[in-house]
C-alpha cells in the first residue's frame, strides 16, 4: 500500500520536473554565448607550419575569361571568414576593426628559440585588406577581401600575414573573442600555380659522385616540395634538403616549365640555380605530362597529375661539413596528383 507521505512526495518531484522543463525551453530563446568576433583560422597541427594557418592562393587570379583579375599575373586575393559566434543570431549591425597583429616575433622565439633562419616573416608589406568590416543584423559570418602581391616573393623566406580583431574594450559596439587564437589569425600563405606542390619522389635517387665516379648504392628521397616563383617556374631545394634545413636557402633550384604549345600538357623542364658554389649542372633537359582523368568511383572528381620525368642534375654540397665538399647527382622521375571537385571553384579545394 502506497501512504499518503509518499504519494504527496511523488507530487512534488513531477511539479519540480515539469517546471525545470519548462525553464530549460525558456533557455533556449535568450542568448547563452556572448557574440564574440572571430576568425575562421584553424591552426595547423601538423606539417611544417605548426601553429599557424596555411592558406593555399592561387598566384594569380584570373576572371571568366581567363584575363587576370586585377590587371597583372602574380596580383590576387583571398576572403577570410569573420565569424559571429553565439548560440542566436547576431540582431546588430556590426562594424569589425582589423589590423596587423604584433604577435609574431613572439610566436618565433616561442616555436624556434633562437633559430632565426626558420622565423616567419611579416607578410603585411604584401597584403592589404580593408581596416572595417560590416556584419550587418542577421548574419553570423562575413568575408574580408585580402589582397596579395605575391610578385618578387622569395618564398625561401617563410612568410606569415599577422591579423587580429580590434577590441577597444568593446567601445565599437562589438566583444573580441578572448581566446587569442580565435580572434587573431596567422596566415602563412602559399600561392600555387599548376606545376607547384608537393611531389612524391620514391622515384628519384642520389648518388655520392667521387673522383667523377657515381656510387652504384643511392640514397632514397620521399618527397619534393616546390613553390611558386611565377606562372611556369617553381623553385625547390636540392637533393635531401627542406623547408626546415637552416642552410635551405643556399640550395635552392629553379625549375621552368615550357609546354610545347602554349596550353599545353607536356612540355621539356629547364632548370638552373644562381648559387654558383653549388656547381649546378642539368645533366639532360627533364620532361613533363600532365595527365587529367575522372575518379571511376566519384564521378565528380577529377585527378589531376603532373609527372616529371628525365631529372637529372648534379651539385656540390659545401656546407652541411665545414671544410669538405661532397658532389651528388640526382636523378629519377616525380609526380604530384590533385583531386579536384569539378563542382566547386579549384583555388577553394587546393592542398598541397
Amino acid at each position: 500500500m502506497i501512504r499518503k507521505s509518499n504519494i504527496f512526495a511523488l507530487g512534488v518531484l513531477a511539479v519540480s520536473a515539469m517546471a525545470g522543463m519548462t525553464s530549460c525551453n525558456d533557455d533556449w530563446t535568450e542568448e547563452q554565448y556572448a557574440h564574440y568576433i572571430s576568425f575562421k583560422a584553424p591552426l595547423d597541427t601538423d606539417g611544417n607550419s605548426v601553429g599557424v594557418t596555411t592558406l593555399y592562393v592561387p598566384y594569380t587570379r584570373y576572371d571568366e575569361n581567363k584575363n587576370p583579375r586585377y590587371g597583372e599575373e602574380g596580383l590576387s586575393s583571398y576572403q577570410l571568414p569573420v565569424i559571429v559566434s553565439g548560440s542566436t543570431n547576431n540582431d546588430k549591425n556590426l562594424t569589425v576593426h582589423v589590423a596587423p597583429s604584433d604577435t609574431l616575433p613572439i610566436l618565433n622565439v616561442e616555436r624556434f628559440s633562437t633559430r632565426e633562419e626558420l622565423w616567419y616573416k611579416d607578410m603585411t608589406s604584401y597584403a592589404n585588406y580593408p581596416e572595417t568590416l560590416d556584419i550587418p543584423s542577421g548574419k553570423d559570418i562575413a568575408l574580408l577581401d585580402i589582397r596579395f602581391d605575391f610578385r618578387n616573393l622569395d618564398l625561401s623566406d617563410r612568410y606569415v600575414l599577422p591579423i587580429t580583431v580590434v577590441d577597444n574594450n568593446g567601445a565599437y559596439g562589438y566583444l573580441r573573442n578572448p581566446r587569442k587564437n580565435y580572434a587573431t589569425a596567422m596566415l602563412r600563405v602559399l600561392p600555387y600555380t599548376t606545376y607547384s606542390g608537393q611531389y612524391q619522389a620514391t622515384n628519384v635517387k642520389f648518388y655520392i659522385v667521387s673522383g667523377g665516379v657515381v656510387d652504384n648504392e643511392p640514397g632514397a628521397m620521399g618527397t619534393v616540395d616546390t613553390y611558386t616563383v611565377d606562372e611556369n617556374t617553381v623553385f625547390f631545394y636540392a637533393g635531401t634538403f627542406d623547408e626546415q634545413s637552416l642552410l635551405r636557402k643556399n640550395f635552392k633550384v629553379y625549375a621552368q616549365f615550357i609546354p610545347y604549345e602554349e596550353g599545353g600538357t607536356r612540355g621539356t623542364v629547364k632548370m638552373w640555380c644562381d648559387n654558383p658554389k653549388m656547381n649546378f649542372v642539368q645533366n639532360k633537359l627533364a620532361t613533363f605530362t600532365i595527365l587529367e582523368q575522372d575518379d571511376e568511383v566519384q564521378t565528380y572528381i577529377m585527378r589531376r597529375t603532373v609527372i616529371v620525368n628525365d631529372i637529372d642534375y648534379m651539385f656540390d654540397d659545401y656546407m652541411s661539413a665545414p671544410g669538405t665538399s661532397i658532389t651528388y647527382s640526382v636523378q629519377g622521375n616525380m609526380a604530384m596528383e590533385r583531386k579536384l571537385n569539378t563542382q566547386m571553384p579549384e583555388e577553394d579545394q587546393i592542398i598541397f
